[in-house]
């Protein structure tokens, strides 16, 4: 039985969130995302700081770790600052 998590990812972003919001909304994104069962539920920018960003998805367990190893890189091309990434997992 596959269990599905929701994973809570905050980071930084080197670009502003309007420019980052295009890359998260594209259809490319969107794309890379379906691939491995990945919903997005919620993303946010903090009020305090406009350059941390939350982005919350849904998915099988293990397939978020699968898609940071296919598109990791793809996804540092486009102002997220890896190095900042924190994650949970909720059931």
């Amino acid at each position: 039985m596959t269990i599905n998590l929701t994973t809570v990812f905050t980071f930084e972003i080197g670009s502003t969130f309007d420019e980052w919001l295009k890359f998260f909304d594209s259809k490319e994104s969107s794309e890379r995302l379906s691939e491995f069962d990945i919903k997005p539920l919620y993303r946010g920018q903090s009020k305090k700081n406009p350059q941390k960003v939350i982005v919350i998805h849904q998915a099988p367990e293990g397939n978020m770790q699968k898609f940071f190893e296919a598109h990791g890189s793809w996804i540092a091309t486009h102002g997220v600052n890896i190095s900042t990434i924190e994650v949970s997992d909720w059931i």
